[in-house]
């Protein structure tokens, strides 16, 4: 068995690393469709629309203007996120499937759904942030 030490985590913009980020947490989900029918005894059911989610936290550097700031101006602006990449390790990592999105028309990336700045007395400024999926999210192995 494979284990990732959390210190070699990151999370990118492309080629930028968002600094002073401190824990990300990926959600996949498949929406249940429920195919019972009448005189069913048990419940049937079925995978219907399948979706991603990327919580990101960490501490907040306003002078990191090219990773946290892109992930400001991204919500600011309600624009897609395609080059988000959530690291396991130095090499390994997931990312929006730009390829197969753009071969059937589409787009692939994260919107920013929740932009929070935290601060408390005892602690260092905090950020976290949420991206909604949109399309395809693939594994990389490096």
């Amino acid at each position: 068995m494979s284990t990732h030490n959390g210190r070699n985590a990151k999370i990118m913009i492309g080629a930028v690393t968002v600094a002073e980020m401190a824990s990300w947490s990926l959600d996949l989900s498949n929406d249940e469709i429920d195919t019972s029918a009448f005189g069913s005894s048990w419940k049937k059911s079925d995978v219907g629309m399948r979706g991603w989610s990327l919580s990101v936290s960490g501490h907040y550097d306003p002078d990191n203007t090219v990773g946290q700031g892109l992930i400001e101006a991204a919500w600011a602006a309600g624009s897609l996120i395609t080059s988000i990449h959530a690291h396991i390790n130095v090499s390994d990592y997931w990312v929006p499937d730009t390829t197969t999105a753009n071969s059937a028309g589409l787009s692939a990336g994260g919107r920013v759904t929740s932009y929070s700045l935290s601060q408390a007395h005892d602690a260092v400024a905090g950020i976290s942030f949420t991206l909604s999926g949109s399309n395809h999210i693939t594994f990389v192995a490096g």
